[in-house]
C-alpha cells in the first residue's frame, strides 16, 4: 500500500507543479493579449514551421471549428498567414507572418526568463537532481506505454 501512496503523492506533485508552471506562463502572457490556445497554435507553428488546420486539430485535440476560429483571430491580429501548398493547392498551411516570427522570438525569451526566475533559488546540484529524476520518470512512463 505504501508504494501506491507514494505514487499517488508523486502524481499529485506533478499536477501541482504543472498547474503552477501554467499559471506562471499565463501571467507572462497577459501583456501580449493572447490566449493559452493561441499560444499553443503559435508554439506548434514554431516547431513545425508550417502546419495545416487538420494537423493543429489533431495536436490540440480540438474541433476544426474551434481551431479555425483561433487561427482566424491570429491571422486578423497579423501573427499568422495562410498559404497554399505549391504542389497541391487543396492543402493550406498556417505559417508565421513577420510579426508572428518576431513575437515567437520575444515570447521564447520571456518564457526562458520566467523559468529562470522559477529555478534561480535552486543550487546547481539540486537542479541536476531534479532534472535526472524527471528524465528517469519520463523514460519509465514512455517504457510503460510501449
Amino acid at each position: 500500500m505504501k508504494d501506491t501512496m507514494n505514487s499517488f503523492q508523486i502524481a499529485m506533485l506533478i499536477k501541482e507543479i504543472y498547474s503552477m508552471t501554467t499559471n506562471s506562463i499565463s501571467n507572462s502572457l497577459k501583456p501580449c493579449g493572447l490566449t493559452h490556445q493561441q499560444i499553443m497554435v503559435m508554439k506548434l507553428i514554431g516547431h513545425k514551421k508550417k502546419i495545416t488546420i487538420s494537423q493543429l486539430c489533431e495536436e490540440m485535440s480540438l474541433a476544426k471549428g474551434t481551431v479555425s476560429g483561433i487561427v482566424q483571430r491570429l491571422e486578423n491580429a497579423g501573427y499568422v498567414k495562410k498559404i497554399k501548398d505549391d504542389k497541391d493547392k487543396r492543402n493550406t498551411y498556417v505559417v508565421f507572418s513577420e510579426k508572428g516570427l518576431e513575437f515567437a522570438k520575444e515570447f521564447r525569451t520571456s518564457i526562458n526568463n520566467t523559468f529562470d526566475k522559477l529555478f534561480e533559488s535552486l543550487s546547481i546540484e539540486e537542479h541536476k537532481k531534479i532534472e535526472e529524476a524527471l528524465k528517469l520518470l519520463s523514460k519509465k512512463m514512455k517504457e510503460s506505454e510501449e
